[in-house]
C-alpha cells in the first residue's frame, strides 16, 4: 500500500467521481482506476460501487476513510519534520584549541549562526592531544586543533592555515633591549608556556633540549590570557602564536624578541572522524570553513 493510493482513495471518496479525481490529482482516469483497484486488492475489500454513472462508497470504504485521512496527515507531518528549515536545526559540538577558539573561530561561528540561526554551537575548549579520543567517543563532532593527525587513519583532516609564533616579553624585560637574540640567550630565563603535549610548546621544548639550552623554570598555564598577564608583569618570557598577541604588540603592552634562526610555526587543522555522519548543519559548517580557505588562503 502506497501513500499516493490513499490520497487517490480520499479524492475519489470526496468527489465520488473518478474523472474529477483524475483532474484534481493531475492523473489519467485509468491511473486513478488502477490505484483504487490496487488498494482494494491489498485490503481484500470493495471500496466503491458503481451504479449507472454514479459512484458510491461501500461500508468498507466509509470505514477506511477516517483512517486514510489520518495517515495522510501523519505523512505530511513527517515530511514537515525534515523540510529545509528543520534540517538546519539542532546542535553541533566543536572541540577547539584555545588559540583558535579565542582568535580565529569567533567571526566564522558568527557568520554561521547568522546563516543557520536554529543551530546551537557548543564549544569544548581542550588540549589537541585529547581531540582524537573525543572524536572517537563522539563527544565532539569536529575538532579545530594545532596537531597534525594525518597519521591516524580513522581521522580525516584539512589544514586551515599556517601562522607564526613570536617570543614575547614585557617592554622593560632585560632581553627586550637586545636587538638580536640567539636561542642560548634563553638560558636561565623563566619560560611561560601553554600546558599540554602538542604543537608549538612541544616544538620549543624539543628545540631547547636539542640545543642544550637550560631554562631556569618552565611554567605551564591553562590559559593564554594568564600567560600574557604574567609576561606583562615581568615574570618571564613566552612563545605564543602571533594572532594571540597582535593587539598587545600594537599597543606596546608586550614586545617581540628577535630570536635569530628560531622559526616555530603553527598549523591549524580541522579534523573529523572518518565514520562521522555529517548532518546537514555539520556539513554546512565544513563547507563554510572550506569556502573561506579557498577564497582567502593567505588571510585565513
Amino acid at each position: 500500500m502506497y501513500i499516493k493510493h490513499l490520497e487517490t482513495f480520499i479524492a475519489v471518496a470526496r468527489l465520488l467521481n473518478f474523472g474529477e479525481a483524475a483532474r484534481t490529482l493531475n492523473y489519467s482516469q485509468s491511473t486513478i482506476s488502477e490505484q483504487i483497484h490496487s488498494l482494494e486488492d491489498y485490503l481484500g475489500v470493495q471500496l466503491f460501487e458503481r451504479i449507472g454513472r454514479k459512484v458510491f462508497l461501500t461500508g468498507q470504504g466509509e470505514k477506511l476513510l477516517p483512517f486514510a485521512e489520518r495517515l495522510i496527515r501523519d505523512a505530511q507531518e513527517i515530511k514537515h519534520l525534515f523540510n529545509n528549515e528543520e534540517k538546519y536545526a539542532g546542535s553541533i559540538v566543536v572541540g577547539a584549541a584555545e588559540t583558535l577558539c579565542a582568535f580565529w573561530l569567533p567571526p566564522l561561528l558568527k557568520e554561521f549562526r547568522s546563516l543557520y540561526p536554529h543551530v546551537q554551537i557548543n564549544i569544548k575548549v581542550g588540549n589537541c592531544v585529547d581531540f582524537p579520543q573525543w572524536l572517537q567517543q563522539n563527544s565532539i563532532d569536529v575538532a579545530f586543533g594545532l596537531n597534525d593527525e594525518s597519521k591516524q587513519p580513522q581521522l580525516r583532516q584539512r589544514m586551515l592555515f599556517q601562522g607564526e609564533t613570536v617570543f614575547i616579553a614585557a617592554p622593560d624585560h632585560p632581553l627586550s633591549a637586545t636587538a638580536v637574540l640567539h636561542l642560548h640567550d634563553l638560558t636561565g630565563q623563566t619560560l611561560l608556556l601553554p600546558e599540554g603535549y602538542c604543537g608549538y610548546p612541544m616544538d620549543l621544548k624539543r628545540l631547547l633540549e636539542q640545543k642544550q639550552v637550560g631554562a631556569n623554570t618552565i611554567l605551564e598555564f591553562g590559559s593564554l590570557e594568564s600567560i600574557k598577564q604574567c609576561v606583562k608583569n615581568g615574570l618571564g618570557v613566552s612563545l605564543l602564536p602571533r594572532i594571540a598577541v597582535d593587539e598587545e604588540l600594537k599597543r606596546g603592552d608586550l614586545v617581540s624578541l628577535n630570536l635569530r634562526d628560531v622559526a616555530i610555526a603553527i598549523e591549524a587543522q580541522m579534523v573529523f572522524h572518518r565514520d562521522k555522519w555529517l548532518s546537514p548543519p555539520l556539513a554546512a559548517l565544513e563547507n563554510l570553513i572550506l569556502s573561506k580557505i579557498i577564497k582567502n588562503p593567505q588571510d585565513s
